[in-house]
């Protein structure tokens, strides 16, 4: 039996979150013209129908009630929306929105990339397209699915984690250009990235949400910049900057043993490299 109707290559919101990282590994690989940049520009207008369900996509992932009435008053009114857009014009946009990304990039890589909201955008897309496309079963359950997100209970976390929850809440657009400014800030301080910081970089924004992926890449060059470090250590002759870097080595152990990986992990790693790059400048 099949179990899922959900496509992701017709989901716009799915398709509008992909673009928007892969503007951002560009951004970071160094591509000077970002193909997904223009590509968000010219199918994501104001007045296209696309961004017009692209609005209502977000509207079910960033709302929050305390009750299921009201929620379940949304998610009708949201329906309604939908249903008043032009299916035609949809259709044909979206048509030409995955012909041009096909131009520039390989679909099978390009949505390898896991989402931590995909089971809300799959439930929408379902909920929207009805049941010419889905069971009635899966609608409904679908639609259970976006109202137990309508009404989650707010984390309770400090001030820190909550700030990332907004940040991660936020367009893509918009934490593309947090992404570019924690780029820009770095090399403004530590000169240019080199290709080992720009690959951390690309890897946390391609793997974000691939929790599993993230955490054995940076194992792995937890364990790679361990032994650089050490490798260096004999050039350095003052006893203290040796104390450090053993403490810096001794980190990156600890860091091979996390579970959840964070920003602030990410970041550590970029220094760390930069902090290699000295070194190996020491005579």
């Amino acid at each position: 039996m099949k179990k899922s109707t959900h496509s992701k290559i017709k989901n716009t919101a799915i398709l509008f979150e992909l673009l928007s990282r892969q503007v951002a590994a560009d951004t970071i690989s160094g591509v000077e013209s970002s193909p997904a940049l223009s590509i968000i520009k010219e199918f994501f207008k104001a007045d296209s129908a696309l961004a017009k369900e692209l609005m209502l996509y977000q509207t079910l992932l960033k709302e929050k009630y305390n009750n299921t009435e009201k929620a379940n008053y949304l998610l009708n009114t949201v329906i309604k929306l939908r249903n008043k857009l032009n299916s035609n014009q949809l259709k044909e946009q979206k048509y030409k929105l995955i012909r041009e990304i096909k131009k520039h990039y390989n679909l099978t890589n390009f949505f390898k990339t896991n989402l931590s909201e995909y089971k809300i955008y799959a439930s929408t897309y379902r909920v929207f397209e009805g049941v010419s496309v889905a069971k009635v079963s899966e609608v409904v359950q679908s639609r259970y699915t976006i109202l137990e997100h309508l009404v989650r209970k707010p984390k309770s976390k400090i001030n820190e984690e909550k700030g990332t929850e907004s940040y991660l809440s936020q367009d893509g657009e918009i934490r593309l250009l947090a992404y570019k400014l924690m780029i820009d800030k770095f090399n403004e301080k530590y000169n240019d990235l080199s290709i080992k910081q720009k690959n951390i970089l690309k890897e946390y924004i391609n793997n974000i949400s691939n929790t599993t992926a993230l955490r054995d890449f940076i194992l792995l060059e937890s364990k790679s910049l361990s032994i650089s470090i050490k490798k260096v250590l004999p050039k350095v002759q003052d006893k203290i900057t040796t104390i450090k870097l053993n403490e810096v080595c001794n980190m990156l152990t600890k860091l091979e043993k996390i579970k959840t990986i964070k920003e602030e992990h990410v970041l550590s790693l970029l220094l760390y490299h930069e902090l290699l790059k000295e070194l190996k400048n020491v005579k």
